[in-house]
């Protein structure tokens, strides 16, 4: 997910907010990564399983780095093309966390978008 690309989603055309949304495409894109446990980009992580447990990771696919029997276990994700529904699913993530900077206002309601729900629901990792 490019900055370009959130900021045509976002409709802003100038530079003051590039940081703050950089940063809400990190946050977006790892919110959809641990409800899918579907890598979306390259990246290292350190996780500590509980008991001796070691398999599946939890964002997958991955190649463990770490030692057999090291904690915690280290791995690299390896991941392919990122779906379209999780592209979206990111931007929208991106749009809600944008529109809504600050703290809940009184005496409005806030609905979660469901949409997000549904575009991740394909790719959720099922308990094995």
């Amino acid at each position: 997910m490019s900055l370009e690309e959130a900021k045509a989603h976002l409709a802003v055309i100038h530079a003051a907010d590039d940081l703050l949304i950089g940063a809400m495409i990190v946050a977006a894109r790892e919110v959809v990564e641990r409800a899918t446990a579907y890598a979306l980009v390259v990246a290292s992580y350190e996780w500590a399983p509980v008991g001796d447990r070691s398999a599946p990771l939890p964002i997958e696919p991955a190649a463990v780095t770490s030692a057999a029997g090291d904690r915690p276990v280290l791995f690299d994700t390896v991941p392919g093309p990122v779906p379209a529904p999780l592209r979206a699913a990111i931007l929208l993530l991106v749009g809600d966390l944008y529109a809504n900077r600050e703290a809940g206002i009184t005496g409005t309601i806030h609905v979660e978008n469901p949409t997000v729900d549904r575009l991740m629901f394909p790719y959720r990792r099922v308990a094995p």
